[in-house]
């Protein structure tokens, strides 16, 4: 019980508040997190600053310098090449940063922030406000874990931290499985898949019962939907046009894995040039 009340009690920072990070900030408030105890800063977006306003959290907009030294933990939302920018800014020594950028590893994330960081791959923030979300940690925290338990997501507990990147892939699922007509391909896939990671077939239940009902039966809501999930340069957007191109799914969801691969390098380039 005390336990569950220093959680709720904790001061929490999100830097980045894009769509991620926006769910992040909605979810928490939503679970009982006060207002008071949460801490946003932003690029400077004005649609970004009118919807923290209408949520009432425009008093929680802070400055990077402010949250890495008055809070408890932290949620890092940027894109992966803003992180880099974060390298200078002092942390404070008891601070739990977790890092929810993709392709970062953890190797990379204590050079840039001289300590050790958790790394949380979820779904797409549409599921984190719907309560329907997933998450996987690494490394493993009891904290951390108590902290997304309380936001209603299901924890998937990974081997090594490699597995992260086709959980990256798997949590674009909901967007793939709109994608492909296939059934046999995809169950194909699943099969396939779960022979190197057993959660797998979960990840794929999951993914099945997230998709919204209209986005199956319209075409217009379909194309609308699948949008919403891709970034430019992401790991959705890889599998989504792998499938247009009329590969297989299994390849499609391995170009997923890929490309995740592919963003580690790209940002442990930037790193050394920049440390």
């Amino acid at each position: 019980m005390n336990y569950l009340y220093d959680l709720k009690n904790s001061k929490i920072g999100i830097v980045g508040c894009g769509h991620l990070g926006q769910a992040i900030t909605e979810s928490l408030i939503n679970h009982g997190f006060s207002k008071h105890n949460i801490f946003i800063s932003y690029r400077g977006n004005p649609a970004t600053y009118k919807h923290l306003e209408k949520l009432g959290l425009a008093s929680c907009i802070s400055e990077n310098e402010q949250i890495f030294t008055e809070v408890d933990l932290i949620f890092i939302t940027v894109r992966p090449q803003d992180v880099i920018h974060l390298k200078n800014i002092p942390v404070s020594k008891n601070i739990r940063i977790i890092s929810c950028v993709a392709g970062l590893t953890t190797q990379m994330l204590k050079k840039i922030f001289n300590r050790e960081t958790f790394r949380m791959m979820v779904s797409g923030p549409d599921t984190l406000v719907s309560e329907k979300g997933v998450a996987a940690i690494y490394p493993y925290n009891r904290f951390v874990s108590n902290l997304i338990s309380q936001m209603s997501l299901t924890l998937f507990k990974l081997s090594n931290e490699n597995d992260l990147n086709m959980f990256t892939a798997g949590v674009c699922l909901p967007a793939a499985l709109l994608q492909e007509d296939n059934d046999k391909n995809i169950h194909d896939a699943v099969n396939e898949l779960e022979k190197d990671y057993a959660w797998f077939l979960e990840l794929y239940t999951w993914s099945k019962g997230v998709i919204p009902v209209l986005a199956t039966e319209r075409e217009r809501e379909k194309n609308e939907y699948i949008a919403k999930m891709v970034t430019e340069g992401g790991v959705t957007e890889a599998i989504i046009n792998s499938l247009k191109d009329g590969e297989l799914f299994i390849t499609a969801l391995r170009r997923g894995m890929n490309r995740s691969q592919e963003i580690s390098k790209e940002i442990g380039h930037l790193i050394n040039l920049t440390m």
